[in-house]
């Protein structure tokens, strides 16, 4: 998983989220609605980031809601993904 390419990137994914295996073209269309979806929330809270930046009153603390609202809910896609353990680690060693 250290690679930037991966060829069985979708079945690797599969494999990831605890679901039964699914048609190869039902996965693809599935990753592209939540590359999509979450690649738009990203967009929004960049331009909101720069906002923010500028006018530091506006959003209060929302950008930090949201991401780690998007974070919960790609943990919920992919909770077998090893890189869940660097987050959960860092998380321990602050507490």
């Amino acid at each position: 998983m250290k690679s930037w390419f991966e060829l069985n990137h979708l079945r690797v994914a599969d494999s990831l989220n605890n679901r039964p295996k699914r048609n190869i073209i039902f996965l693809y269309f599935i990753h592209m609605f939540i590359g999509f979806r979450e690649a738009l929330k990203q967009i929004l809270m960049a331009f909101a980031s720069i906002i923010h930046a500028v006018f530091p009153p506006l959003f209060n603390f929302k950008l930090l809601e949201m991401v780690i609202r998007q974070a919960i809910g790609l943990y919920r896609y992919l909770p077998q993904h090893p890189d869940w353990k660097k987050l959960k680690d860092e998380l321990k060693k602050d507490s």
